[in-house]
């Protein structure tokens, strides 16, 4: 049996604007982006390790941060997790009747 999809948000702060493009390019790859500088990935660990060595070949380690925030599994937990104020995306993969 194969890993649940889990839902992580990643957001960063990159110094550098050109650095910040190649960042955002690549998590574009991975997942949605959902605010200027987050985005919302939806994957099996494999995905994330896969993600993180992407992402560490691109940035500068003493000069920028990428955050990683694990939501749990996609179907369940992550749907409770998030909340918004004002207009809120449909992300791919959600099914608007199972949105609480």
């Amino acid at each position: 049996m194969s890993e649940a999809i889990r839902r992580m948000v990643v957001a960063y702060d990159i110094a550098d604007d050109n650095r910040r493009d190649r960042v955002a390019v690549a998590l574009q790859e991975f997942g949605e982006r959902v605010q200027f500088s987050v985005f919302m990935v939806d994957g099996r660990p494999a995905t994330f390790v896969r993600l993180r060595a992407v992402l560490n070949a691109l940035i500068l380690p003493e000069a920028d941060n990428i955050m990683f925030c694990d939501l749990g599994p996609r179907d369940s937990v992550a749907r409770k997790a998030v909340r918004h104020l004002g207009r809120a995306r449909q992300l791919t993969g959600d099914d608007e009747a199972l949105i609480i």
